[in-house]
């Protein structure tokens, strides 16, 4: 799927859980500042590139679990593509993204 801000490449889903790509173009933002998950657990492992989760550093090789009611927003405020594998338990669906304020 694309979107202004980059990609989102679905790999594999089972009734389980689902793997996707996130692929964030350089200064944008996936989703907005106050999105969450709703219920279940994401895990992001990124594989390239740098930015914010939440707005703490993220960079290549860290691994981030995010529980129900975290906060969920992904920026890329580098120059270069920000590229993650997302593992979505329950399989990832956008109606599972809530979104405070």
């Amino acid at each position: 799927m694309k979107f202004p801000w980059g990609e989102l490449i679905l790999v594999g889903s089972t009734n389980e859980f689902s793997v996707c790509v996130d692929i964030i173009n350089p200064g944008s933002e996936a989703d907005s500042r106050d999105a969450y998950l709703k219920k279940g657990v994401a895990m992001y492992y990124v594989i390239e590139g740098n930015g914010l989760l939440a707005g703490k550093p993220i960079k290549k090789g860290d691994f981030k679990k995010i529980v129900a009611g975290q906060n969920m927003h992904l920026k890329n405020n580098s120059r270069k593509k920000l590229k993650l594998i997302g593992i979505y338990l329950p399989p990832y669906d956008d109606a599972n993204i809530g979104y405070k304020g």
